[in-house]
């Protein structure tokens, strides 16, 4: 099973190394500045993730052959609706956003770097200047890297909040519902819930359906495959939280987007 191919290496490393950079300055320009303005990056992504999502819908549908493929019940579909909410709300419940947005471009950031081959491949690379498809597929997941790189670069979201755990894991229980049953209905592997997409387990799902018959196995499929999910994205949460309290300290720099740094009981 690879990870890794040159071609990701290519275009991810050089990617990587200059939104590092960008985020360093971004840091010493706006670092001390409020919420209000540390956030203006961000916002520029999250229209910028709509924008790209857009254009998908508009390409996809053009030829009139809509493809049930592009319709957003994936995994990364969600950045469409998270990354704007926590990049424009400002009412009850915002914080809580933050979380999951925090939680979700931190579980894509970590996929993106240790199994890029599994979120794109090396035909979308290679085709990127030359199909929007394969263009939206590359820039949608990069723009969703440097969103996770902003979040702790310019202090977006606090240590923790309470509650935003509980709330993390719900959406994305009810997300695992939705998808996993829209797959079911249309026949289409949204976030891998009709079939897999690495070869060693899917011929395992494969070779089930022989003994426990389709329906046994699908279930117990999207069964395993939810709670991945759910546990990918706790431990994701979990690893933010590390990573922003090893860049930040324990120094209550919240205060200014509403909450106190201290450690709260989630």
């Amino acid at each position: 099973m690879q990870l890794w191919t040159p071609t990701h290496a290519a275009q991810l490393l050089p990617c990587l190394a200059v939104m590092l950079v960008l985020a360093v300055l971004l840091r010493l320009w706006l670092g001390k500045k409020p919420l209000s303005v540390r956030i203006i990056p961000f916002q520029i992504l999250a229209v910028i993730i709509v924008l790209l999502e857009i254009g998908k819908q508009i390409v996809s549908a053009a030829d009139g052959q809509y493809d049930l493929y592009h319709i957003p019940l994936h995994f990364c579909s969600l950045f469409i609706f998270t990354m704007p909410a926590m990049a424009f709300w400002r009412g009850k419940g915002a914080e809580k956003v933050r979380g999951i947005t925090a939680a979700f471009c931190t579980s894509m950031a970590l996929l993106l770097l240790i199994y890029p081959v599994l979120i794109y491949g090396d035909w979308n690379i290679n085709n990127f200047f030359v199909n929007y498809l394969d263009f939206h597929t590359v820039a949608f997941h990069n723009v969703v890297l440097f969103a996770f790189i902003l979040l702790l670069a310019l202090r977006l979201h606090p240590v923790s909040v309470k509650g935003e755990l509980k709330a993390t894991l719900w959406f994305t229980a009810g997300f695992c519902v939705v998808s996993s049953v829209m797959a079911q209905i249309l026949k289409t592997n949204y976030a891998n819930y009709y079939s897999c997409n690495i070869p060693p387990l899917e011929a395992v799902r494969v070779s089930l359906q022989g003994v426990l018959g389709y329906v046994p196995t699908q279930i117990l499929y999207i069964l395993i495959v939810s709670a991945l999910n759910i546990g990918f994205v706790y431990g994701s949460y979990w690893f933010f939280r590390l990573v922003r309290r090893l860049l930040e300290g324990k120094a209550k720099d919240g205060v200014d987007i509403g909450n106190s740094e201290k450690e709260i009981t989630v």
